[in-house]
């Protein structure tokens, strides 16, 4: 078969919920409800600091918050998203001719309408293509350096997740985390701060005891007030660590499964591309991509929170199918 015919195997039907996106789906059910654990009590703490019912503070906020996950859901605002997450771009004029065509071949042979969707460029010099939100996909300026054939099997195999809304759950997934990294980097900032009043409090008490005969007083001062920050920080980092200790085991967790989840999208999006009779191009995609990963195999639990699985593996699962 060569590459642009229609392969034997007809497309996979579209399905309303595969196995891959309701697990992805669980995961940002669950990082939701995680987040507003960061969410309510902002929320509840302002209305009752502008003097209004803590509850209903706290049920507007709530509402508030999920409904946001379906705005970034929109192509303007994922397209701000997507440019906030990674370096793209509009393409330029050169771009956008090289680009267009392709795309308007691989739109045709999976019957979806190609004007449906946000094309952008990310200036990267690795080849890689990427799906995002609901109606999002961006190759990297490298990747248009590929030939035809090996582009247009790339551009499929984002097309095959937006056909089982991987990107989608994805992005939602991704808003909803926002709350719990921020707190994670507060911990992370209150633990700096705490280390360093605690190094300042060490070393004005030793100041304190080298001066003899002089006056300390001001010294002794300064140190009973860098002493009370340093009990202040302390017990914030106390709370902080009790709160985000529990959230971060339980996004732990949900790294790895959905890490696991990632890569079966992966691999279903491969399939898409291979029915559609991009197998060839895809495979030699993938052995570039193997070039790159000799040198450095994953191993352990680097293994377990890749989101790709090996190009090997890819390669494999794609000749199985042939087969």
């Amino acid at each position: 078969m060569t590459i642009g015919e229609r392969s034997d195997l007809a497309p996979p039907a579209r399905r309303a919920l595969t196995g891959t996106l309701t697990g992805m789906l669980a995961i940002v059910a669950l990082t939701w409800l995680l987040s507003l654990v960061v969410v309510g009590p902002l929320a509840w703490g302002l209305g009752r600091l502008v003097g209004g019912d803590g509850r209903v503070a706290l049920a507007l906020g709530v509402l508030c918050w999920t409904a946001a996950g379906g705005l970034a859901l929109l192509r303007p605002v994922e397209a701000r998203f997507a440019g906030l997450l990674f370096r793209v771009r509009q393409p330029r004029g050169l771009e956008l001719d090289r680009l267009l065509p392709v795309w308007r071949r691989a739109c045709a042979r999976a019957g979806v309408d190609p004007d449906g969707f946000t094309l952008r460029i990310e200036d990267s010099e690795a080849v890689n293509a990427f799906a995002l939100g609901a109606r999002f996909v961006a190759v990297t300026r490298r990747a248009l350096d590929l030939p035809d054939e090996l582009l247009e099997a790339v551009l499929a195999h984002e097309l095959g997740h937006h056909r089982d809304r991987h990107p989608l759950a994805a992005t939602l997934g991704w808003w909803y985390l926002l709350p719990l990294t921020m707190l994670s980097q507060l911990f992370r900032s209150s633990r700096g701060a705490a280390g360093g009043l605690s190094r300042g409090f060490s070393g004005l008490r030793q100041r304190i005891w080298q001066v003899a005969g002089g006056r300390p007083l001001g010294l002794v001062g300064l140190l009973v007030i860098v002493g009370a920050l340093v009990l202040l920080v302390t017990v914030l980092l106390l709370a902080l660590g009790a709160l985000w200790l529990p959230l971060w085991l339980a996004t732990s967790a949900s790294r790895l499964l959905s890490a696991a989840l990632s890569r079966s999208a992966e691999l279903a999006a491969d399939r898409h591309a291979a029915a559609l009779g991009y197998a060839p191009g895809l495979v030699r995609v993938l052995e570039l991509f193997e070039l790159a990963e000799r040198p450095a195999p994953r191993r352990g639990l680097a293994a377990r929170l890749a989101t790709h699985p090996s190009s090997r593996a890819r390669i494999q699962a794609i000749r199985r199918l042939g087969a």
